[in-house]
């Protein structure tokens, strides 16, 4: 099943076609798969078993498409490397914004023969959707520089420059996964805020993506003894030794298929990747890679059946479909024409930009949905608690500060219970669990007592109409609490000495109570 989602670029994206450590890079013009894939292994990762997470994110059974940009609400594809137009003159028409349909003629059709006296030029970059409207993709570019942590002054030598995508915009991608148990994380997953990219430690990387509704996949059109690949995405493919190919063979396409590649009519572009490896901390091997955009033509020895089409068309070709490689366009409408005409090129994969998430439905009872749950009232358990935690901290902090401003201490000396007593708390309720209470508060001699400790426990303030002890206090506000909010509590208080000026002003300031008070 083919999920489609929306992403959006809240922040500049900074994705390199060179991962080397080189000044100037040059941003790449969609969001790869790969980079989704990374964001959301580094989410999901640690929470998978072994088992889901080799499906998920290794063995090719969930493929991440690339992100490609929107226009007039439709998914724009690469230019097909087989059109060609004369040099001097414009493949855009300025005023439609479309690719000119008197100039450009398609190489890759098996009846067009080239004009001896024109001088082609190939259309190597851009995208375009089914009407032949260009697709604007806008880019920025920014230069930065480290500074000396003890001087606070630029590092000689350290000058960056970075190419990137521009905030705002809305691309599209997919999520291709062949195993229905799984669907239900990517309903959580694609929909959420990510980071992908370079320096997503300062103003780039934050990406919103949305689920959208399942588009229909084109369908493929028989062309008999002939097919046109459309890459649409770069692909990894390898000849009958197991090595890298940019002139695949009809078995590396499909075992099935019984043909030739035609060399006059196709036209392959080069890429080469070396992608990085977090866990390793260093370079992947380099991947030689035949470029989106490029067009494979064969000559069959026999028709393809309607069943093998559909199958590649979904499927895919060669290596690392999971990245997104692979990707590919059967015989797509204008692959018979010599002229385009802008009718229809290609079948279109439409958007609805203002659509509700879609909810998918999934197996109540797998455990992928019973983790998802856990983690979810997890986190919602977590936030209460820090809530909870954090009014605690309030109400301690302006107790201290009361006894203090009642009993005219001064800045140099100690009121309240100590860092020491609070420890003492901290291990009762370290091993005594759900009993903790007892031991501080309800035995013959507990802990937070008021007796022989006038300035600790026993120092009172005026409150609610009458004398308040800290032993009184404590009690009130912390007996009933649960074993994960003390547990919580005593770990941040236990970090500062209250009792002394100059603790209880750092936690104030941590909790903003100075300048509320101000």
């Amino acid at each position: 099943m083919r999920l489609y989602y929306t992403l959006k670029t809240l922040d500049p994206i900074i994705v390199s076609q060179n991962t080397a450590t080189t000044n100037a890079h040059e941003c790449l013009d969609y969001i790869p798969g790969s980079a989704i894939l990374g964001a959301l292994a580094a989410n999901h990762y640690s929470g998978l078993t072994e088992k889901d997470s080799w499906s998920i994110f290794h063995n090719s059974e969930v493929c991440f498409g690339p992100c490609y940009p929107v226009t007039n609400g439709q998914l724009s594809m690469p230019t097909p490397a087989s059109w060609h137009f004369p040099k001097g003159v414009s493949a855009v028409d300025t005023t439609t914004q479309k690719y000119n349909s008197s100039v450009i003629t398609n190489h890759a059709a098996k009846l067009f023969k080239r004009d001896e006296t024109t001088q082609y030029k190939q259309c190597r970059d851009g995208y375009l959707i089914a009407d032949g409207t260009n697709a604007k993709i806008d880019k920025g570019f920014s230069t930065k520089t480290a500074i000396e942590s003890n001087t606070g002054k630029a590092k000689d030598g350290q000058l960056f420059s970075y190419s990137y995508l521009e905030s705002g915009q809305t691309f599209l991608g997919w999520i291709d996964c062949k195993v229905p148990e799984l669907l239900s994380l990517f309903e959580t997953s694609l929909n959420q805020t990510l980071r992908i990219g370079r320096s997503r430690n300062t103003e780039f990387g934050r990406v919103s993506l949305k689920l959208q509704p399942v588009a229909a996949q084109p369908t493929p059109q028989n062309l008999g003894n002939r097919l046109v690949i459309w890459c649409l995405s770069d692909c990894e493919l390898l000849d009958e030794n197991g090595l890298p190919t940019l002139n695949p063979s009809a078995k590396s396409i499909h075992s099935e298929i019984d043909g030739q590649l035609d060399r006059h009519r196709s036209f392959i572009n080069l890429a080469r990747i070396s992608r990085f490896n977090q866990k390793r901390q260093g370079l992947d091997g380099e991947q030689l890679l035949i470029r989106k955009g490029s067009v494979l033509v064969y000559e069959l020895n026999s028709k393809l059946n309607e069943q093998l089409l559909l199958d590649i068309s979904s499927n895919g070709l060669g290596l690392n479909r999971q990245q997104g490689l692979g990707w590919v366009y059967l015989n797509p409408s204008w692959a018979a024409k010599s002229q385009i005409d802008n009718d229809a090129l290609f079948e279109a994969i439409k958007v609805d930009l203002e659509t509700d998430p879609v909810t998918i439905a999934t197996p109540a009872n797998s455990s992928l949905v019973g983790w998802i749950k856990e983690q979810v009232q997890g986190n919602n358990t977590a936030t209460q608690n820090q809530k909870d935690v954090n009014n605690l901290l309030i109400s301690i902090c302006h107790a201290y500060k009361n006894a203090r401003s009642y009993n005219n201490i001064l800045l140099s000396n100690e009121a309240g219970p100590s860092s020491t007593q609070w420890r003492r708390i901290a291990t009762e309720v370290r091993n005594l669990n759900d009993q903790w209470n007892k031991e501080v508060f309800y035995c013959e001699q507990p802990i937070c007592k008021a007796n022989n400790d006038e300035l600790g426990w026993g120092i009172e303030w005026y409150g609610d109409k009458a004398l308040l002890n800290f032993a009184d206090f404590t009690k009130t506000k912390l007996a009933d609490q649960s074993v994960a909010t003390m547990r919580l509590l005593l770990e941040q208080l236990c970090r500062y000495d209250l009792s002394t000026f100059q603790g209880l002003k750092k936690l104030a300031k941590e909790l903003k109570l100075d300048k509320g008070e101000q």
